[in-house]
């Protein structure tokens, strides 16, 4: 018996390198071939994301072939890479990964170390990566790894008033250290500590507050003296526990608890998001939960295994239903995969519930129940496939008597509904859905479907404003709102796509308050944004790309028209953009993008950018770019500074310097175009196609008042 069951796990561990969706090879200049494989050819675009690409603002499209989709990286030796994949939108994980390290999301982002996968088939032995593991094979495997990130800014006003006179300067330091695996097999572990949360940039010196040389010699000592406590943020809490998940997998389930900052697992229902991968268990010291995940009970059904037919089912009691660790709470859900034929089905069904805030009063009333259905069909026929989804949701609410006739009634957590009222029962206000049909060949791709979401329609565990995400009216729509929507792709010879995302949207209910603040109950808003990418390898034999958007809006109704300035028009040409990329066959200058964009979000200002991006020897990426501000007509307040600029670099380095660390430096005039310190700063703030400064009415460039000011930055961080 012995014999058969170490036969039959070589067997298993044999068939999982074969069919391993990464796969090394050393070439004869000492560098390791990467390729990456993502096993399901009915998508319909895959992307591969990464520390190696800044995740999605970087991540590169993948291949398509007939089994799936395929990306090579050629990277050094010693090199170690976390990953996922975007398929159609969606963050999947590798299933075949040669290991895994816990994403901090409730998830897992696949690891590559190539040193060791090149000595698993036989090369050298590993050398030192950036990701320590501790234990050995049926033994404890626990790895360590690290966000850090240090910088120091110098900033300088540039008005009339005060040309280049220092504002501030200041060092920034944040750093988590992180535990992620089994510290015994079938115990799984994740333990965040963060370390140092300095914000600020201007410890050192702040006009006004201080001006002298205490702040720097602040620094220094306390840097000798009490490091903990300075970088930390000075505070009584500097260093504490973040996150806190271990777990216990057995044949039948699996368990799961986490604590106080620790993400919930999330969810996906069809087209929805249904639990937030950044829904923290909870604020305060209370805040935690339990997942007990009975899928492997399913999996030894042998009915079950001999149809095809996979169930996932989950019941999760928590304390998270306010994402403050206050309010207990459930979630739960049972979803099944199986096929008819050529027919692929899969159906989930959701129940999440909000209660008490005290052990003894957690069932006295239900203050939310969400009950949350989805299927989704994939037919595929010899001219293509044909992709059905939907989903359903229902809300219910409760209030609590006051004493003296009157009723007090919830306010959900993180949402965008506000007060809920008693007079609606569950009729439409209470609901939400979302039905769309894809067909899908190699010429063409077209969605069409209809969404609707009622005046208090809501999702519990997902965000709506928090952390700057608003993923419950982006997948709900906007409250009293419903929409036709036609997303249509059109590849008609090879290297040219050109397609269009279009809808039509207006109120569900017209006595009730309408979505987008709309002053006519009549108001339809038309909605298009037209796009082309050429490649011009197939049309000029060159390594380039060419990529253009525009979007434009038109509302129907003369009460909602658009105001630019003094001028209001029905029409409104919101923003554009253009990208070109090309990769060089040379030392020099590997590759570059130039990235143009035209923004009109703003009623009183235009916005337009130009943005270039280069490698250059050395592994060394360079940034610059300038911006220019125009009044509106009738606008009499003219820009501060008209014009912006700004110039950067970063270098990720070597494993053997710095740990691989990626340093960059900075400056900027009149404007900011980069991520906050807490994202990583050499990063694009590029979201929705536009650049995030421009977008207020003052005129600012950046996430603060950047049109006055210049700075210098420089810093250090790593991903480890």
């Amino acid at each position: 018996m012995k014999k058969i069951i170490a036969f039959i796990s070589c067997l298993l561990l044999a068939s999982a390198a074969i069919f391993a969706d990464v796969s090394v090879k050393k070439l004869d200049n000492g560098q390791i071939e990467v390729t990456f494989f993502y096993p399901n050819p009915r998508a319909t675009e895959v992307l591969l994301a990464g520390d190696f690409t800044n995740w999605q603002d970087g991540a590169e499209p993948m291949t398509k072939g007939e089994k799936g989709f395929t990306l090579v990286k050629v990277v050094p030796a010693g090199t170690v890479m976390k990953y996922k994949f975007i398929s159609d939108g969606n963050w999947t994980e590798d299933m075949h990964e040669p290991d895994k390290v816990d994403d901090g999301f409730g998830g897992h982002n696949g690891l590559v170390d190539v040193d060791e996968l090149i000595a698993a088939q036989g090369g050298d032995a590993p050398a030192s990566g950036n990701t320590a593991s501790l234990g050995t094979a049926g033994k404890a495997n626990v790895k360590f790894n690290s966000w850090t990130h240090a910088g120091g800014q110098v900033k300088f006003n540039n008005t009339e008033d005060a040309a280049n006179e220092l504002d501030s300067a200041g060092i920034n330091l944040k750093s988590y250290l992180k535990l992620s695996g089994e510290i015994e097999p079938h115990v799984p572990i994740y333990v965040e500590l963060a370390l140092a949360e300095q914000d600020g940039f201007d410890n050192l010196y702040k006009k006004g507050t201080t001006e002298d040389a205490s702040g720097l010699m602040n620094a220094l000592v306390d840097t000798v003296f009490d490091p903990m406590y300075f970088y930390g943020g000075q505070s009584s809490a500097a260093t504490y526990l973040g996150h806190l998940k271990y777990g216990l997998n057995s044949p039948v389930v699996d368990w799961e608890t986490g604590y106080k900052y620790a993400k919930l697992p999330p969810h996906t229902n069809v087209n929805w998001n249904t639990i937030d991968k950044e829904w923290e268990a909870g604020y305060s010291s209370v805040g935690g939960y339990s997942q007990f995940d009975f899928s492997p009970a399913f999996r030894l059904i042998p009915f079950l295994a001999d149809n095809g037919i996979q169930i996932e089912a989950v019941a999760a009691p928590n304390r998270a239903a306010d994402r403050a660790g206050n309010r207990y709470g459930f979630y739960g859900y049972v979803d099944g995969k199986f096929s008819t034929g050529d027919f692929n089905h899969y159906v989930d069904f959701q129940y999440n519930g909000a209660y008490g805030t005290t052990f003894d009063t957690i069932f006295d009333t239900i203050y939310e129940a969400d009950l949350i259905a989805g299927y989704s069909l994939i037919a595929p026929f010899d001219f293509g496939a044909i992709t059905l989804k939907a989903n359903y949701l229902l809300n219910g609410y409760g209030s609590t008597d006051n004493g003296d006739g009157t009723k007090s009634y919830f306010v959900p957590a993180s949402s965008d509904v506000g007060t809920v009222k008693d007079t609606y029962g569950l009729g439409l206000e209470n609901m939400a859905a979302n039905a769309n049909v894809t067909f899908s060949n190699d010429l063409l791709t077209a969605t069409a479907g209809y969404r609707f979401r009622g005046l208090q329609a809501n999702m519990m565990y997902v965000e709506e404003g928090s952390d700057d995400h608003t993923d419950i009216s982006d997948q709900l729509g906007d409250i009293n709102s419903q929409r036709a929507f036609l997303n249509v792709d059109v590849t008609p010879i090879e290297g040219v796509t050109a397609g269009v995302s279009a809808y039509g949207e207006l109120a569900l209910n017209k006595d009730e308050k309408l979505p987008n603040s709309w002053t006519n109950t009549d108001t339809i808003q038309i909605y298009a944004r037209p796009n082309a990418s050429v490649s011009l390898g197939e049309l000029l034999d060159i390594d380039a790309t060419v990529e253009l958007y525009g979007k434009v809006v038109y509302n129907i109704s003369n009460d909602d028209k658009f105001t630019r300035g003094t001028e209001s028009s029905n029409f409104l040409f919101k923003d554009a953009g253009l990208k070109f990329s090309m990769n060089l066959d040379n030392d020099y200058v590997p590759n570059f993008a130039v990235i143009y964009n035209f923004d009109n979000r703003d009623e009183s200002y235009l916005f337009n950018t130009l943005v270039a991006t280069a490698e250059v020897p050395f592994g060394i990426n360079v940034q610059a770019g300038a911006g220019l501000r125009t009044a509106n007509t009738g606008i009499t307040t003219a820009p501060t500074n008209p014009v912006g600029f700004f110039v950067g670099g970063f270098k990720k380095l070597s494993n053997k310097v710095l740990w691989g660390a990626t340093v960059y430096c900075q400056y900027m005039y009149a404007m900011d175009p980069y991520k906050s310190f807490n994202d990583g700063p050499q990063v694009f703030d590029y979201d929705d196609d536009s650049f995030a400064f421009g977008s207020t009415s003052d005129a600012t460039f950046g996430q603060s008042t950047y049109a006055t000011n210049s700075a210098i930055r420089i810093g250090l961080g790593w991903d480890l």
